[in-house]
């Protein structure tokens, strides 16, 4: 997919793009294989996630914040919450235990899969809704609404890793090539 090669700023220079996806490659192997984040690690993921969106970035990190981290009256902190995500083996449970109900505040499938993807990237992609259009463009995904929601996971990540094994790509590869083609007119019926 040559969408792929574009990511992260389809009119930078070719050079640019490939030295911005070897940091971000570098970045996310960090956290590749971790059954469990600390407070530090799991902020550096919201960082990197909403690097240009400070609004979205700050109440994402109230999520983590030292008060909700940790275990409180009985009720599984955010730490709980991240260890309980990446030891299941249920993709939906895996994404709904952080970002459903009695998950993780704030955090919402993005950053929920943004923790997955990072931590187990032959397993998980991002949820993304820029990647979400282009699957709905390429006539993979059905029709709905713009927003990434809950429901959208499943089928979501079938045709992710369908579409990946296709072409050849790691899932990492192919969410940098969806998301780059949300910005493509595509032709009608491509």
């Amino acid at each position: 997919m040559a969408w792929s090669a574009l990511y992260p700023v389809p009119s930078a220079p070719a050079e640019r793009n490939h030295a911005a996806r070897e940091d971000e490659d570098r970045f996310l192997a960090r956290f590749a294989g971790l059954a469990a984040l600390d407070r530090d690690q799991a902020a550096e993921l919201v960082s990197w996630k909403f690097q240009g969106m400070a609004h979205r970035k700050a109440l994402a990190l109230r999520g983590i914040s030292p008060e909700r981290w940790e275990d409180h009256d009985g009720a599984p902190g955010a730490a709980a919450v991240i260890r309980r995500a990446l030891a299941s083996s249920d993709d939906y449970q895996a994404l709904a235990a952080m970002a459903g109900v009695g998950g993780i505040s704030r955090f919402g499938p993005a950053m929920s899969s943004v923790i997955l993807a990072a931590c187990k990237p032959p397993r998980f992609t991002v949820a993304d809704s820029r990647a979400l259009k282009t699957l709905r463009s390429l006539g993979l995904m059905p029709p709905g609404p713009t927003g990434f929601r809950l429901d959208d996971w499943l089928p979501y990540l079938a045709a992710c890793r369908t579409l990946a094994q296709m072409c050849g790509l790691t899932l990492r590869q192919l969410d940098r090539a969806l998301w780059v083609g949300a910005s493509d007119p595509l032709p009608p019926g491509s």
